[in-house]
């Protein structure tokens, strides 16, 4: 059994041989001590460790932050060439909780960052060298009548609970999906061409696309809840010639911070285990809510801290949780940061210009951000990267928000030290282009409903065809599966509905090269961050709806989802993505007076050829929340006729 990190707050301690194996390991925290990393000579910097929240055991802010070893390609003449190995190990993730048993890439948690240059094409070959059933215990727990009013998720172990049947004996398999990257259907990790241990996936990126991150992770059909869970995920970086013209924050001053929530067992009452907890709340005993676990890692470390310069950063952050959705902002001496994070860049790249974060930066599942942090401004400050929550002070707490200790980690900013020359430009893609009309004639229009737990009591997701007026005037409504759209000029649209589980057969079909009109309307108050494989996307536009005419018993609107009013996009949502959240970032009020519905459309592109999937990102409804997809040369659907 390999071990990794042996010891805090030195970083995964990554077998050199395994990684020189398939490419070159280089850059920050390889196999370097963070504080070497990180601290200028004779610094002096504030904070230190804080007691978490009560019942939560462990120090925040004892341990310094990680940064994952870097993985560059062998050049193969034409193209580049990686081996990455999965396997098991044991990982320290804070020094006062024994090593943690987890599924890894190279074994460490996250796995390496693989760091590429646009243009050059890559070839990686995933090796599954794991062992052992999956290191994670799912239970769950609940009581008649409806949620817990601090939920017995909010806290490590399993007492109160029961096991969930069939996860302790899954075995091994495993489907690499590299998230963002723009590649053909049979290199995309399908996620039911599984490969066993000991077998290799091959898989060839073209590399071709806008500097940015993306993020690889385990994308095994039915359970990438537990696969990712148990720690099946890293970063994958893209340089590129427009983004080096910039001279962004780079080496020390650049810093990835992945985050995720786990939950850990108990070997006696306040003393924790090396054990990985998957614990959800089923309410009334037989819904299932989105996982929230109580310990925030960042970079593989639960609440860590990072010793910063006072001058600009670069901040590289991804949300790589099951379900939770982060709403990040910086607070000094409690309070928060005005402007403190400027968005550069959004899932698939640069954007055109930077954009300041008006209150908290919302990232779903899936979703990245790029941004700069101006750490002068905070010269001798402790500051604290928070989650919050609407109606909640910046900082609370709120168990019934799943939101026991908000805090994500802490940067001490010296008090001295020279704040760099670096200012941000005020151009940063110059080939960056929104969507415009002219892109858009003549597109084909789909639409996705979200639509709340129906008699199998889980969320779905239906795909819809629009109906002829002629047709639609001849429906009796409420009808299962009929929807009606009124627009904000009152223009009505009635869809009906064509697919809902995985199996139903059909799929969405594209031409390779053509762009598309996804309008996603969420029925639920729940949010649902949607994602497209083999393509990329603008956001267009979010716009709220009253959606209480959808009668929940016949699954269909009595009277038509009418629109209330524009909602603005957030700076993240402003560039290329891959990844979008559908409903409220905020608290969700029930009832017909509560939390309004949403309609996201967005501009899909579709690069690539092949079959691939849309789906929701929370991993908990992604069983139930996905349909295939298919992307096909301009006129191979029709060619040869009937024969």
């Amino acid at each position: 059994m390999e071990t990794a990190s042996a010891a805090l707050p030195d970083p995964p301690s990554v077998a050199r041989r395994a990684l020189l194996r398939g490419g070159a390991v280089a850059g920050l925290g390889a196999f370097v001590s963070s504080s070497s990393v990180f601290a200028a000579p004779g610094a002096v910097f504030p904070g230190g460790p804080e007691p978490s929240a009560e019942g939560l055991v462990l120090t925040k802010f004892r341990d310094r932050l990680r940064l994952p070893p870097v993985l560059r390609p062998r050049d193969r003449g034409g193209y580049g060439e990686l081996t990455v190995r999965m396997r098991t190990a044991d990982v320290r993730v804070h020094s006062e909780l024994p090593a943690v048993r987890m599924w890894t890439y190279e074994g460490s948690h996250p796995g390496p960052t693989i760091e590429t240059v646009r243009g050059r094409r890559l070839r990686v070959a995933w090796e599954n060298g794991l062992s052992g059933n999956i290191p994670v215990t799912a239970v769950e727990f609940g009581q008649a009548g409806g949620p817990m009013a601090d939920p017995l998720s909010n806290y490590p172990g399993t007492e109160g609970c029961r096991e969930v049947a069939g996860v302790a004996g899954l075995g091994p398999w495993a489907a690499v999906h590299l998230h963002g990257m723009l590649t053909g259907g049979g290199n995309d990790g399908w996620m039911e061409n599984l490969i066993a241990p000991g077998e290799v996936q091959l898989s060839a990126y073209p590399n071709d696309q806008a500097a940015t991150t993306l993020w690889y992770h385990d994308h095994t059909h039915h359970v990438s809840r537990f696969s990712v869970y148990a720690g099946l995920a890293g970063l994958f970086v893209c340089r590129d010639a427009e983004e080096e013209a910039l001279g962004l924050p780079r080496g020390r001053f650049e810093v990835p911070l992945v985050l995720g929530d786990r939950n850990f067992a108990l070997q006696a009452p306040g003393v924790l285990a090396g054990r990985l907890v998957h614990k959800v709340e089923m309410v009334g005993m037989k819904l299932m809510r989105a996982l929230a676990a109580p310990y925030t890692l960042v970079n593989g470390v639960v609440w860590p801290y990072l010793e910063v310069q006072p001058r600009w950063y670069r901040l590289r952050i991804v949300n790589t949780a099951n379900s939770r959705i982060y709403r990040l902002m910086l607070l000094a001496d409690g309070a928060p940061v005005p402007g403190a994070l400027q968005v550069i860049g959004t899932d698939q790249g640069l954007i055109d210009r930077p954009l300041p974060v008006d209150g908290a930066l919302n990232l779903s599942p899936g979703e990245r951000a790029d941004v700069l942090v101006d750490f002068g401004a905070l010269r001798g400050r402790a500051v604290k990267l928070v989650n919050t929550m609407e109606g909640v002070v910046p900082g609370g707490s709120s168990v019934r928000h799943d939101l026991l200790e908000p805090d994500v980690m802490q940067f001490r900013v010296a008090g001295r030290g020279s704040g760099g020359r670096f200012t941000p430009p005020e151009v940063l893609s110059p080939s960056f282009e929104r969507a415009s009309a002219h892109d858009l004639h003549g597109a084909a229009r789909r639409w996705v409903v979200l639509v709340g737990p129906g008699t199998a009591n889980v969320p779905e997701l239906w795909e819809m065809e629009e109906v002829e007026p002629a047709e639609a005037g001849g429906i009796v409504l409420p009808s299962a599966g009929v929807v009606q759209v009124e627009d904000e000029g009152g223009g009505l649209t009635t869809l009906r509905r064509v697919a809902v589980r995985y199996e139903d057969g059909g799929a969405f079909t594209v031409a390779h090269g053509g762009t598309e009109v996804w309008k996603y309307l969420n029925l639920a108050a729940s949010p649902h961050p949607m994602h497209i494989h083999l393509a990329h996307f603008q956001v267009l536009a979010r716009e709220l709806y009253d959606v209480s005419g959808f009668d929940r018993v016949v699954r269909g609107t009595g009277r038509p989802a009418s629109f209330l009013q524009a909602a603005p996009l957030e700076a993240h949502e402003r560039g290329e993505k891959d990844t979008v959240r559908v409903g409220t970032a905020g608290q969700i009020v029930p009832g017909p007076q509560g939390t309004p519905g949403e309609l996201v459309t967005v501009a899909v592109r579709f690069p690539v050829v092949g079959r691939g999937v849309h789906h929701c990102h929370m991993l908990e409804h992604e069983q139930h929340m996905v349909r295939p997809l298919v992307v096909a040369p301009a006129g191979h659907g029709h060619a040869g006729g009937h024969h």
